[in-house]
């Protein structure tokens, strides 16, 4: 590898800080863990602008969205069960295995934390006490309470295309845009400076503890890895198998898609080998196209998983555990969350970052889980490829090869 450093893959970075931050830790013991400064900067950078990135998103979602008939309906429907199905294992794994006790040497440094919020005040805070407010504080459903209802007065101002309300429409439609792509362009930035926030996190915790944050690392890694092997084998191949294809073919015409996704990290980029693998399991263009290009939006299981799993694992390890109502609270803000920020990249990293802030839970140990995340994110985008590749069998299954959009 003969490029400079910061022209490496950002996996690659990762890895490299990872190694320095293990040495300096090593070296300089708990001095070093003044250099955990770096990792709160840095997420707090994320926090700042995935908030203003998940209100454009959905703004811009609503105020784009142009699919209607039966598919939709389908598509819907399958994306809540899925997504239903990959909350309800990461929870259950939880629950059960508790992986996040592991952790807790490495998450020791925070003693005051506060309680996460009540279900009463979090529908309090979907109707702020000014515009700017959720906006100031991070507050995940204020800001989507917001977005959902510019985005659906908006769209009633269509009834009357030839009022000055619809002009005024067709002149928000390209602000909006420009928000959605400042704001990514912004955290396309930032994200590349993960690589730091690491190199401080684990400075700051070898230099504390030593080595005993790779135990914790290893329960959270076989969490997240655990979960989504789960889901595929219950969920997409259930799809599979409901609508007659045999487990031998689904794996051979997917197998392409998935190893690229691997590969390239991103679900996006595959697009062209998952309308590829949809062809050669026979399902309809038309549900094709709304599964892999438009329902990708909304079905993005692997990052769900993700973020439900690693918000528990977190709180677990800071010693607040949470009950099942709270636990359906994290599972909610991060089905919003995701949806929010699908196809960004690094989605699941800043869309966590606003579950934490939703949920009551410190986000400074987070960088930390950066350091396996270079794995944990391959899996994400192979299992939102299968997962778009599984929805487009569900919509001809529930809707019918015959159905028009």
């Amino acid at each position: 590898m003969n490029k400079a450093p910061w022209r490496w893959p950002l996996y690659a970075q990762t890895l490299a800080a990872m190694a320095l931050g293990v040495a300096v830790g090593l070296l300089g013991g708990a001095p070093a863990g003044a250099l955990g400064g770096i990792a709160r900067a840095i997420v707090s950078l994320i926090k700042a602008f995935a908030t203003p990135l998940l209100f454009f998103a959905i703004l811009d979602a609503i105020l784009q969205a142009q699919v209607h008939g039966r598919r939709i309906a389908a598509l819907l429907a399958a994306c809540l069960f899925d997504g239903a199905c990959a909350c309800a294992i990461a929870v259950a794994i939880n629950r059960v295995f508790e992986p996040g006790a592991h952790f807790a040497v490495a998450a020791s440094a925070f003693k005051a934390l506060p309680e996460p919020p009540s279900w009463s005040a979090t529908l309090a805070a979907m109707v702020p006490e000014s515009l700017l407010a959720p906006f100031v504080t991070n507050a995940l459903p204020g800001v989507i309470g917001l977005a959902i209802l510019l985005g659906l007065v908006a769209r009633s101002l269509e009834a009357k295309p030839e009022s000055a309300d619809a002009a005024a429409l067709a002149a928000v439609r390209p602000i909006t845009s420009l928000g959605l792509a400042a704001s990514l362009r912004v955290l396309s930035w930032i994200t590349r400076l993960t690589p730091l926030a690491v190199f401080g996190a684990v400075a700051k915790a070898v230099g504390e503890h030593g080595f005993a944050l790779l135990p914790g690392l290893g329960a959270y890694l076989a969490a997240c890895l655990g979960g989504m092997l789960l889901h595929v084998a219950l969920v997409y191949q259930g799809w599979a198998l409901a609508a007659g294809i045999a487990l031998k073919r689904f794996w051979r015409e997917t197998r392409e898609a998935v190893v690229y996704s691997l590969g390239v990290n991103s679900s996006l980029a595959t697009l062209p080998f998952t309308l590829k693998a949809l062809d050669r399991l026979g399902v309809s263009p038309g549900s094709a196209r709304l599964s892999a290009c438009i329902g990708t939006n909304l079905n993005n299981d692997g990052i769900l998983l993700y973020e439900v799993a690693a918000a528990l694992f977190l709180a677990q390890a800071h010693g607040l555990h949470l009950g099942v109502l709270r636990q359906l609270g994290v599972a909610a803000a991060s089905v919003l969350a995701t949806v929010g920020v699908a196809g960004v990249p690094e989605a699941g990293f800043i869309a966590l970052t606003l579950v934490l802030t939703t949920a009551g839970l410190p986000a400074e140990s987070l960088p930390l889980l950066l350091t396996v995340d270079w794995m944990v994110g391959r899996a994400r985008s192979g299992v939102n490829v299968l997962g778009d590749i599984s929805v487009g069998i569900a919509i001809d299954k529930l809707a019918g090869r015959g159905s028009k959009s």
